[in-house]
């Protein structure tokens, strides 16, 4: 289930429009948690880069925990912080949108549950933020770029090392920020500041560089969503993370019962499996995983009252592999192929889904009864087992 809202501003709010988009998973489950989607500066643009609400990718980690997914989208008449200021506005927007969500879906957790946080660029601008404003609502946050002024301001340093210490962060930047001539160079020394303050402290938060990056995200979701997994599988089982410490500089992992878990050189990741996974993609801008068993996509079949079939399909695509390609065959043969071009990101600047794999369904004019099938492959070219094959009702 989709669901959409507009918010306009009330007195004083300084954004100019706000839009929701909110993904609810499968019904008679409760929701436990709301993944926030969290877009940089400039307006949005939903054509260009359309919410993660419709990305498949972003839909497995939120089905197989439960949880919603919300994108916000602001235009505004000139800068940033005219919405990635909580008190602009968008705080109030965004407590709207979750009471509307909560009532229309008749999924009233919706409004209580705690957060999941991915933030761009501004967008990490206000999750900082509103990670100081609600630390208790908050499970885990990742940040790709941004946070100049929040994390070069000592005054909010302070206020936010005590709430996030024991947060599980993700900070990731790309290579190219981390010199002069970049323009988003300005937030590479406040990020390192706020990352060995809370390190010297023991904090759990890791900084990856992705080595393919300036400011846009490339591959990093398959990090990501990787992280928000593992982080979201312990709160699940209730079980504590186990941890592990890797060498920013060398990529080595470090024992952590020899360590020194306050090493601010260190890296802090929840799991040994992270941290092999962090070294594959600090060392490759991307994962590719070998032998790894894809779901079994579910395709669905329909006629219209035209006489036209009409093919839907889900997938879950494994979270450190991502989708790269979806086939159709049409009695046993080649029918339909959405597909990246080779070499080409698994996602937009703005981590949404490239538009050659933004069909949703496929429709078939011919005449005649056919049979059909689909298989998906992810990002390093594994092959996904077919769908049962369906037949034209």
């Amino acid at each position: 289930m989709i669901l959409s809202l507009d918010v306009l501003p009330g007195d004083g709010e300084r954004f100019q429009r706000a839009q929701f988009s909110c993904w609810l998973p499968d019904a008679g489950k409760p929701v436990t948690a709301v993944i926030i989607h969290q877009h940089g500066c400039t307006n949005a643009s939903p054509v260009k880069h359309p919410p993660v609400t419709g990305d498949l990718h972003w839909r497995a980690l939120a089905r197989k925990h439960g949880c919603a997914l919300l994108v916000p989208m602001y235009q505004v008449a000139k800068g940033c912080d005219e919405w990635n200021n909580p008190d602009s506005g968008s705080e109030r927007a965004l407590f709207t949108a979750l009471a509307d969500f909560a009532q229309r879906s008749g999924r009233s957790e919706l409004k209580d549950v705690p957060w999941v946080l991915w933030g761009h660029s501004g967008g990490s601008s206000w999750s900082a933020q509103m990670i100081v404003r609600h630390p208790k609502r908050v499970l885990a946050a990742s940040f790709r770029g941004g946070c100049h002024k929040q994390f070069g301001d000592p005054a909010f340093r302070a206020k936010f090392a005590p709430v996030a210490l024991h947060l599980p962060l993700l900070f990731v930047w790309g290579k190219r920020e981390t010199v002069p001539t970049s323009s988003h160079h300005v937030s590479w020394a406040p990020m390192n500041t706020m990352l060995r303050e809370l390190r010297s402290q023991g904090g759990t938060v890791a900084r990856v560089i992705d080595p393919r990056s300036e400011h846009d995200c490339c591959d990093s979701r398959l990090l990501v969503t990787s992280f928000f997994d593992v982080v979201l599988e312990a709160r699940t089982a209730r079980q504590e993370l186990p941890g592990a410490l890797v060498d920013m500089t060398s990529l080595q992992h470090r024992e952590t019962k020899d360590a020194n878990l306050k090493d601010p050189a260190a890296a802090w990741l929840p799991t040994p499996g992270l941290a092999r996974m962090w070294r594959e993609f600090s060392e490759t801008g991307s994962l590719h995983p070998s032998g790894t068993k894809l779901a079994q996509p579910v395709l669905n079949i329909s006629r219209s009252d035209a006489g036209h079939v009409r093919l839907t399909w889900r997938i879950d695509p494994s979270l450190d592999g991502g989708l790269r390609a979806i086939r159709i065959h049409r009695d046993g043969k080649p029918w339909k192929e959405f597909t990246l071009k080779p070499g080409a990101f698994l996602a937009t600047a703005r981590d949404s889904t490239p538009e050659e794999l933004r069909q949703t369904e496929a429709v078939d004019d011919s005449a005649g009864s056919h049979t059909y099938e689909l298989t998906y492959s992810d990002g390093a070219g594994n092959e996904s087992p077919p769908s049962q094959i369906v037949a034209v009702p």
